[in-house]
């Protein structure tokens, strides 16, 4: 449980946020820590180093005398001496055998410490170079910066040693060192706060609607994430909550379909079983038997309708596909679509109007699906004849402009109030049947006029309604013409 607490913890994102420009930061302050005390001890060895080059080079000059008979041995070693002291250290010049011939200090005729054992013989294959070497004395361990350089004294090899120690260089070095060690560590310890506040301030939205999206997923549609940004961060909260906005309307929506499926499956149901129940006990005469199977054959084919409506509703709605496009010239699509209707308006004494565009007018062609063309023709001229009365009229006008086509359906009807237009693309929305003309008919779905929508929306259309209560109700359908 611990280890799983563990890696919780560190796979949280402000944790690697934190984490990887901690870590970017370590190696940056790393590296500007090593350059400057790398830069710092070459300079201050600098000085020391040219300084022991030029007595080299005096030194050589004396030897080169000495060689020449200018000047003698013994001046060689008192001039010697006065360079040692210049350097606040000793100058050994040593022969093949490691011995030291001439030096600085009581030394000469000895034997160099071991550990410049490797110095001088780096100087013996002719290389000149300078370190830092730790030698034992009586005083205990002592840390020298050593230089070496080779000479040919006569047929002799030997090697010219100068060296001094380093300890006041080294503390000025490690004083160099802690004053650049403690401003970076301070920086460090400061960038680390400020990283810390930022990659919580960055993760904290995106904690917060991790744990909204848990309760949203146990349905908890009330749940929202403070936006206290207007970044990126922000704008992702933002569209979070409108995405829960969006799943809470869609959820009620949801249950206000299934509420409205399980009230028009139980009335039909309801009846039928009621008829049933009454004939087989006898309740109803035998005569009446076929006036009532009327009525259970109505309410059959009524359960029919609305399981065919909510299969082609949730077909159209799932993407489904549905749509067989292709160009049709509209004018005679609309001609043969209403001779199936025309029996339908002529049984309830409709008039028909049907207005088109000149003959001799180009053909106007739109990507349409012819069947289910006739389809929202049908939905919607029905629902006309539901609500207009006998000796009324139906006017179907096309309109073929530029770019797109006009399609108008008026009816001479009972019309809508301005509450009713706002809700008749919805499911199972009925108007009241006190308004209706076929009151002895079995009512419909509550589905035409929402089929009709996406129907029209899926052939790239679009649909409006305008309608007065009393005098009427016109559709108007645009469809984008090929050109």
């Amino acid at each position: 449980m611990l280890k799983r607490w563990n890696l919780g913890k560190y796979n949280s994102l402000y944790i690697k946020i934190f984490l990887s420009f901690l870590g970017t930061c370590v190696l940056f302050f790393s590296g500007l820590f090593i350059f400057w005390n790398n830069y710092f001890s070459d300079f201050f060895y600098k000085d020391k180093i040219v300084l022991l080059e030029k007595r080299n080079a005096e030194i050589i000059q004396l030897l080169n005398s000495v060689q020449d008979g200018t000047i003698s041995t013994r001046e060689l070693k008192y001039t010697v001496r006065i360079l040692a002291r210049s350097i606040n250290g000793q100058v050994w010049i040593v022969d093949e055998k490691g011995n030291i011939s001439v030096g600085s200090s009581d030394s000469e005729g000895r034997a160099i410490p071991k550990p410049m054992d490797t110095l001088f013989i780096d100087g013996l294959h002719g290389r000149t170079g300078h370190s830092m070497i730790n030698i034992n004395t009586p005083d205990g361990q002592q840390t020298l910066f050593a230089f070496y350089a080779p000479y040919q004294l006569g047929n002799q090899p030997v090697v010219i040693m100068l060296h001094f120690p380093a300890g006041d260089v080294r503390e000025v070095i490690a004083a160099v060192r802690l004053n650049i060690m403690l401003p970076l560590a301070f920086s460090l310890v400061a960038v680390g706060l400020i990283l810390f506040v930022l990659s919580r301030k960055l993760a904290g939205p995106l904690q917060q609607m991790n744990r909204a999206a848990l309760e949203l997923a146990h349905g908890d549609f009330k749940t929202r994430v403070p936006v206290t940004s207007h970044d990126e961060v922000g704008q992702l909260a933002t569209s979070f909550n409108f995405m829960v906005e969006k799943l809470e309307e869609w959820e009620g929506t949801r249950q206000e379909f299934l509420a409205n499926v399980s009230h028009e499956l139980r009335s039909p149901l309801t009846t039928l079983r009621g008829f049933i129940v009454a004939m087989n006990d006898k309740i109803i005469p035998q005569d009446k038997f076929p006036h009532y199977l009327s009525i259970c054959d109505q309410e059959v084919q009524r359960l029919q309708r609305l399981v065919t409506d909510l299969l082609d509703l949730a077909q159209i709605q799932n993407g489904g596909d549905v749509f067989r496009l292709r160009p049709v010239v509209i004018t005679g699509l609309l001609e043969n679509s209403l001779q199936l209707l025309k029996s339908a308006i002529a049984e309830k004494q409709i008039d028909l109007h049907l207005i088109l565009p000149p003959q001799d007018d180009e053909n106007c062609f739109v990507n349409l699906d012819p069947d289910r063309f006739a389809q929202i023709l049908h939905n919607l001229i029905y629902n006309s004849l539901k609500f207009t009365p006998e000796g009324g009229t139906l006017t179907l006008a096309l309109e073929e402009n530029e770019k797109d086509v006009h399609l108008y359906i008026r009816d001479t009807g009972a019309g809508m109030t301005p509450a009713e237009l706002t809700r008749i693309w919805d499911r199972f929305y009925k108007a009241d049947d006190a308004r209706t003309f076929k009151s002895e008919e079995a009512t419909g779905t509550g589905l035409g006029l929402t089929i009709v929508k996406h129907l029209v929306s899926g052939m790239n259309g679009t649909i409006h309604v305008r309608s007065r209560l009393g005098e009427g109700t016109e559709f108007q359908i645009v469809f984008p013409r090929i050109l």
